[in-house]
């Protein structure tokens, strides 16, 4: 027989007579093997530690009761008995029993726990604030279904909470995140343009490169029914990169990302805070680096005109490789042709000579696609669609080779991977999601947050409301 007993005693120092004591204790007839003993142990662990908090709860009332006093020393309160709570916590759900006081002369009831438990805060609910965290933590990485597994697993209460509460909890954490960002984005930036304003003109830029790499990513939007909604993701970083591995991989050593589903002049405008707190204008070189988007010259343009905009040559490679499939359905030695000549004419950024064998090829094409040729006006139309990528991104299509030779980025993981980390992993690469606006929105504020490093700072309960 084992008897594995816990036992943990509360006490109010300032009053040692008050003590909440616990006592935990557990049976077993022999050894139960390994894997038996670990779940009997976090059992056992997760059970006192309920208790614990209840406890702690109970000695805060007594403390507060014995001095509570409603309006003023008129007031006659009496106490008629309690009532009971359930709070969601990290350790699970826990019933907390608060008494209640009647004042006789307002004729008011009043509950004096509630002030200590956050319980009169609207929006809350009645879970922690370490469990919502832990909530939209699971909620912004993973299905909202599994998020409530992975929950219950966690806290040992596999009904601890449910996915409607899952997916309501990260749009509104979501959306008070948004939402104190906006008002520190407006307080920043208006900060900054004084700044500039009153600041004297560097005497030489900062040696270096700022990226500003930009993705525009696309995720089916609710109810469904072929209506897509673009999520557009920022990457700011220096050039600066630091080793890892053996393999002589490097990685980024300063970035931000910047994440919205908003009108683009709003994304715009958070990019451009950023990228100024990151030293755009005061280093010698800024690249807008993005994957062809159409308003992502326009932003450059606008936000960033000491930049040079570059087509990202992976996009544009691979804009011309999905072309000539459509204009050449089968495999042939033409089609290899057509797609080395055009490749090789913008790599070196002849684009103009790109351009007119494109047109040409499209003017060929138009005529048989007249005939009712279906491959033609298939082919047509992607050549039509090429030459509409290429001129909406004219200023970003360079001589590439040379501007590799010089040592700057021309095709950069980054710009795929930002949009991935943000948007795609969770919103698009898992089919059957239809999103709404909101929820797109808020689990993008939130996956930012972490990417940012920013998580733990925000979380902190000095900055929120319990």
């Amino acid at each position: 027989m084992w008897t594995i007993q816990f036992s943990v005693r509360l006490q109010n120092d300032e009053d040692p007579d008050d003590v909440f004591e616990i006592d935990v204790t557990e049976y077993m007839d022999e050894w139960p093997g390994l894997e038996r003993w670990e779940g009997d142990v976090r059992d056992l662990g997760f059970r006192a530690m309920r208790e614990m908090f209840v406890g702690g709860f109970l000695l805060r009332e007594r403390a507060l009761l014995r001095t509570w006093t409603h309006l003023d020393g008129d007031c006659r309160l009496v106490r008629r008995g309690r009532i009971p709570v359930t709070l969601t916590s990290t350790v699970g759900k826990v019933r907390v029993a608060r008494q209640r006081l009647f004042c006789k002369r307002c004729k008011e009831w009043i509950t004096p726990l509630n002030e200590e438990l956050g319980l009169h805060q609207t929006g809350n609910g009645r879970a922690t604030r370490g469990f919502r965290e832990m909530l939209c933590l699971c909620g912004s990485k993973q299905p909202y279904r599994q998020a409530q597994h992975m929950l219950g697993m966690i806290t040992q209460e596999p009904k601890v909470t449910s996915m409607k509460q899952v997916h309501l909890t990260v749009g509104r954490e979501g959306s008070r995140l948004r939402t104190a960002e906006d008002e520190k984005y407006a307080t920043v930036s208006s900060q900054l343009v004084k700044d500039v304003q009153d600041r004297n003109p560097l005497s030489e830029p900062i040696e270096g490169v700022l990226y500003i790499v930009v993705d525009g990513i696309w995720v089916r939007s609710y109810p469904g029914g072929g209506r897509w909604r673009e999520g557009k993701v920022a990457r700011i970083c220096t050039e600066e990169r630091e080793a890892v591995g053996r393999k002589g991989r490097q990685r980024v050593v300063d970035s931000r990302y910047v994440s919205s589903f908003k009108p683009v002049d709003v994304f715009s405008e958070r990019v451009w805070v950023d990228a100024m707190r990151m030293g755009y204008g005061s280093r010698k070189q800024t690249i807008v680096l993005g994957d062809g988007a159409r308003w992502i010259p326009s932003m450059r343009r606008r936000y960033f005109p000491k930049g040079v905009y570059v087509l990202d040559w992976f996009h544009l490679r691979r804009k011309v490789a999905q072309t000539f499939r459509r204009v050449f359905p089968e495999k042939s030695r033409r089609r290899v042709s057509w797609y080395l000549e055009i490749r090789s004419d913008l790599w070196e950024g002849r684009k103009e000579e790109a351009v007119d064998k494109l047109q040409q090829l499209h003017d060929e094409i138009s005529a048989k696609a007249c005939m009712k040729n279906p491959i033609a006006a298939q082919g047509r139309d992607a050549l039509a669609d090429l030459l509409g990528y290429l001129d909406n991104n004219w200023e970003g299509v360079i001589d590439y080779g040379r501007w590799r030779d010089a040592g700057h980025m021309v095709a950069s993981s980054l710009v795929e991977k930002a949009g991935d980390l943000v948007v795609a992993k969770r919103q698009k690469k898992r089919q059957g999601m239809h999103w709404g606006r909101d929820g797109s929105e808020a689990v993008s504020a939130l996956r930012t947050l972490w990417l940012n490093d920013d998580w733990e700072e925000y979380w902190k309960p000095s900055q929120r409301a319990a």
